[in-house]
């Protein structure tokens, strides 16, 4: 298993598998189908991650991507002309509606991190590939980036309430619930690397 930066060419592999781990998020609050959701992913996030500092690894397994999460540093939203426009055709797709809701069901789980802080925007495994300690492969690999980082203290998520299993996971790895709003549908968890 090889873990690294993801490139241009991976995009495709990284969207989909990124839609069809969350397309329940999406689908309930913007009616978008799970082809729909998957090319605006692409286009202004996935495609765009560098405009909301955010750096996307792939995992991969014989050449195939099997995972991918995506990581956030403090930074700035930096939205560039290539951004604007693919938001004004994806508007013009399918609608300033749809699109707002898009935008409202993402921010959900949105957050800057303080400068000492990763935050782990998003994790997706294969469908075909779970159950095959993908998961804990990307934990020890964040883990490890992060404690080679002095200048980074804790790694942060949120994860979906119901989702017992990524919880499960996340809370082996050192990871701690720090609150949970009750209109919200995620907990907030936090692992301190050094104090």
């Amino acid at each position: 298993m090889q873990i690294g930066k993801m490139n241009k060419h991976e995009a495709e592999a990284v969207s989909q598998m990124v839609a069809n781990a969350f397309y329940d998020k999406f689908q309930d609050k913007t009616q978008l189908t799970k082809k729909q959701l998957q090319k605006l992913l692409k286009l202004v996030w996935i495609q765009e991650a560098d405009s909301f500092s955010m750096t996307i690894f792939t995992v991969q397994a014989e050449g195939e991507v099997v995972g991918a999460f995506g990581c956030s540093t403090s930074g700035q939203f930096k939205p560039g002309l290539r951004l604007l426009a693919k938001t004004a055709a994806t508007i013009k797709a399918i609608g300033p509606r749809a699109f707002v809701s898009f935008v409202k069901a993402g921010l959900s789980t949105s957050r800057n991190p303080a400068p000492t802080e990763w935050y782990i925007d998003f994790i997706a495994v294969k469908e075909s590939h779970r159950n095959q300690s993908i998961g804990h492969d990307i934990m020890d690999y964040l883990t490890g980036a992060a404690l080679s980082d002095p200048e980074i203290d804790n790694l942060t998520l949120y994860v979906l309430k119901g989702n017992d299993r990524a919880k499960h996971l996340y809370e082996k790895y050192g990871f701690i619930e720090q609150y949970s709003k009750p209109e919200s549908d995620y907990y907030f968890m936090k692992k301190v690397i050094r104090y």
